[in-house]
């Protein structure tokens, strides 16, 4: 049985969250200024996500760059 995950509702900080999570990914730095959050509360709210059965890779980090965070897609 696939158990399928909630999407956040339309326009809520969970769903820019979730958005910028997509793709590419992108740094608690980044995430921390697009949501006008602290880093910590961004944490926070991975963790929620991770809670719904979102899996949220941690792409290491670099010497040029810092580490990322993006959703993983599940087939």
């Amino acid at each position: 049985m696939t158990e399928t995950i909630s999407p956040p509702k339309d326009g809520t900080k969970e769903a820019q969250l979730v958005s910028a999570l997509n793709g590419k990914g992108a740094t608690i730095v980044q995430l921390s200024g697009l949501l006008h959050w602290q880093p910590h509360t961004v944490r926070a709210a991975m963790t929620r996500l991770r809670g719904r059965g979102y899996i949220i890779d941690r792409v290491a980090k670099t010497n040029r760059s810092a580490a990322k965070f993006k959703i993983r897609k599940v087939d």
